[in-house]
């Protein structure tokens, strides 16, 4: 495996070598290696191998470029072919450029043969400025945590002491609440004795007012009976009073008559 600057000097080496060779060729290759669904961690050795299709007839060259999940190179070579097959043996990790996630291969040799195959890489590295910041954050964090608690606690002390005379007056409501209670039993206990005495009243009252119309109604009666009297009366004197007038009328009469006679004799 080689470092970054010697990886970009031979991209661009090979690149120039392989580039008049490739126009209008064909081919494909097939990599034998690293075997499909392949996984790597940390720092490991393994090889890039494959065949060309078909196989060359005279030398040949094939370019082998690795990159991670970024597009970055981050290995590459220039190995020649053994009859159709090539072999490279590198390893993965060692760099920052080793980043987490699945790696692209690609081959091509100087008569344009090309094919590509995947990996998935883990990376181990740590940084230290993360592992730095993480300490201050939890340092942080920790100390948050601790104001927090001893706010609580505080907190926690103020509402016990709340609470303690929550319940204080509680109880003394409480205590209110039975008084008042009893009292109203008490009371009751006298409003149903007034109650059963307000109703013997009603009940005398009921009575007399049966007895006020009893005698109502007889004085009615009475005054209806002494107003047929009084009337039967009044018509009897005015039968006695027509009577006397009619006697007196003819008494009068008499008496002018014989008054008559008697001025008839003396002259």
């Amino acid at each position: 495996m080689k470092t970054l600057p010697a990886i970009a000097a031979a991209a661009i080496a090979l690149t120039l070598v392989l580039s008049p060779m490739v126009l209008g060729a064909t081919g494909s290759i097939t990599f034998t290696s690293p075997a499909s669904g392949s996984s790597f961690k940390g720092s490991a050795s393994y090889t890039i191998s494959g065949t060309i299709s078909p196989a060359p007839s005279q030398a040949d060259q094939v370019g082998i470029t690795v990159k991670n999940p970024s597009g970055q190179i981050v290995d590459v070579a220039s190995v020649s072919e053994n009859a159709g097959s090539f072999t490279y043996s590198t390893a993965v990790g060692g760099t920052s450029a080793w980043t987490t996630g699945t790696y692209t291969i690609t081959a091509t040799d100087a008569f344009g043969a090309t094919g590509s195959t995947t990996f998935t890489y883990t990376s181990t590295i740590v940084s230290q400025y993360n592992v730095t910041r993480a300490l201050i954050d939890i340092q942080g964090n920790l100390t948050q945590i601790k104001g927090e608690l001893a706010a609580l606690q505080n907190s926690e002390a103020t509402e016990q002491s709340d609470l303690k005379a929550n319940f204080t007056a509680l109880s003394s409501a409480l205590t209110q609440l039975t008084s008042l209670v009893n009292t109203i039993s008490t009371n009751l206990g006298t409003v149903q004795t007034t109650v059963g005495q307000m109703q013997g009243q009603l009940t005398t009252i009921s009575n007399n007012i049966v007895t006020l119309n009893q005698a109502v109604q007889a004085a009615t009666t009475a005054a209806t009976n002494a107003q047929t009297a009084a009337q039967n009366a009044q018509n009897s004197v005015s039968s006695t009073q027509t009577y006397v007038l009619v006697v007196a009328v003819l008494a009068a009469i008499t008496l002018v008559l014989e008054l008559a006679i008697l001025v008839r004799k003396l002259s």
